[in-house]
């Protein structure tokens, strides 16, 4: 509050303040609902000459994580005046003022924001003052209540907000700049539906009288932005009732067929009665008879017409029916045919498919048994190790010659047996690894056998001796007994 120049007078001998208004009035007000894009909810409002931005972000999660809370959001408050927003340039950034009109206007919020909802998070709410002219902090709090109403935060009610002062020892509602200047006191309040305070500051000085009588007026002004916010809320999410239009009602009407009145018959024998008559003649009964018989011939006729229309268009409609049914048929069965020969030529495929299969393994079967009967190659060196003792054992008897004419021939037949014995009872072990094919290939047990046998005859043709070599002891005869 400043000192007042001395040819300044703020109320007039009539009761008007400088902008024409009286001491319980509240300047006109101007909202609009949805003026930024990337904000969750935004307003734009203009209180005689303020005018406020403000945009609502949230919930969302609250950064640094240190600030979260884990039963409720945080609600936070950024009041901030332009620059340009007063005459002389304010300076940037935050100030000590808009610290503590943030603080004042976030504890405003809190008992109508239902922060339990969500925890963890951030209700983020941004006011930027384009243009002050006194009470900015009560237009700030009005706009932030539209702003977080069009988020779509839950709220238990809307918060509106106004101030009164005291101005030449009047107690008058919402201070201009002029007055805020020049006053003696201002008191602002911000309070909910119901009627309970939520914020309420006071600077200059006020006796209880003037504190009551402010409070009523101000209860007053806040019924009114009341309205007004509700009355833009309503506009903005009411759908409208569409009413019908004059033209259409004119259609209706056209196109509902009035049904024809039914005639008393009474009418109609009048009717009758008319026609029969002649000047001079009298009016028979057979007339009136007749004229009666057409009254109830009548209607009978245009019912028995309505049954014939109703009938043929009921057979009409059948035959249109059996023909579209018809149509519908015709590319189902072509469809079933279609499906008929593609299930046949999948089946074909297939058994081709397995046939195939089947082959393969016969080959395999085949290829395998062909390494099973082939002879290994652990045979032939057996033979060729005993085809090497029986030429040592020649060689030995040549040697020997003369010593060994007393050998007996049931001693040598004997030491035959002895290697025949050995050779067949010694065990063959297979060997897993399969040899290669080209030292195996066309080798049978056959020519294994008919190797064996012409190598065991040429042993008894060249032996030389005195002696006969028998394979039978029995044979021997009397050299056999001698030896004995």
């Amino acid at each position: 509050m400043s000192n007042k120049p001395e040819n300044l007078t703020l109320i007039t001998d009539d009761g008007l303040r400088l902008d024409g208004r009286r001491a319980d009035e509240i300047r006109p007000m101007k909202i609009e609902i949805g003026v930024l894009s990337r904000a969750d909810g935004s307003c734009y409002l203009e209180w005689g000459r303020n005018k406020i931005l403000v945009g609502v972000f949230g919930p969302r999660e609250a950064h640094p994580r240190r600030s979260q809370r884990a039963d409720a959001a945080v609600i936070r408050y950024r009041y901030n005046m332009a620059s340009f927003s007063v005459e002389d340039r304010a300076r940037p950034g935050p100030s000590r003022r808009s610290i503590e009109i943030s603080k004042v206007s976030r504890e405003a919020f809190e008992p109508v924001i239902m922060a339990e909802l969500f925890p963890k998070t951030a209700i983020d709410i941004f006011v930027e003052v384009l243009q002050a002219d006194a009470g900015t902090r009560t237009a700030a709090i009005n706009a932030s209540s539209i702003a977080l109403a069009d988020a779509g935060i839950p709220m238990k009610g809307l918060i509106t907000s106004c101030a009164f002062g005291k101005v030449d020892g009047q107690i008058v509602l919402d201070l201009n700049k002029e007055e805020d200047n020049y006053g003696e006191a201002d008191f602002p309040v911000a309070m909910t539906q119901d009627g309970e305070i939520t914020l309420i500051q006071m600077d200059g000085h006020l006796t209880p009288e003037e504190i009551k009588k402010g409070l009523e007026l101000v209860k007053k002004g806040c019924k009114e932005i009341l309205e007004i916010q509700q009355a833009v809320l309503r506009k903005k999410f009411e759908t409208p009732v569409e009413e019908i239009s004059e033209e259409t009602a004119e259609v209706e009407k056209e196109g509902e067929k009035e049904e024809p009145e039914s005639v008393p018959e009474a009418v109609v024998v009048e009717e009758a009665l008319e026609e029969t008559e002649e000047p001079g003649a009298e009016i028979s009964e057979e007339s009136v008879e007749s004229a009666v018989l057409a009254s109830e011939v009548i209607p009978d006729f245009e019912e028995e017409l309505e049954e014939e229309v109703e009938e043929e268009f009921e057979t009409e409609e059948e035959e249109f029916e059996e023909e579209a049914f018809e149509e519908e048929a015709k590319p189902e069965e072509d469809l079933e045919e279609d499906l008929e020969e593609d299930l046949e030529e999948d089946l074909g495929e297939e058994l081709e498919e397995e046939e195939f299969e089947e082959e393969a393994l016969e080959d395999e079967a085949e290829f395998e048994a062909s390494f099973e009967a082939a002879p290994e190659l652990k045979e032939f060196d057996e033979i060729e190790a005993r085809l090497e003792r029986e030429a040592a054992s020649r060689e030995a008897e040549e040697e020997i010659g003369l010593e060994t004419e007393e050998i007996s021939g049931e001693e040598i037949s004997e030491e035959a047996e002895v290697e025949e014995t050995i050779v067949s009872e010694k065990p063959v072990e297979p060997e897993t690894e399969v040899e290669p094919e080209v030292e195996t290939e066309g080798v049978s047990t056959e020519a294994v056998e008919t190797e064996e046998e012409p190598e065991e005859e040429p042993e008894e043709e060249k032996s030389e001796g005195p002696w006969k070599v028998v394979k039978d002891p029995s044979e021997a005869g009397t050299r056999g007994e001698k030896d004995e």
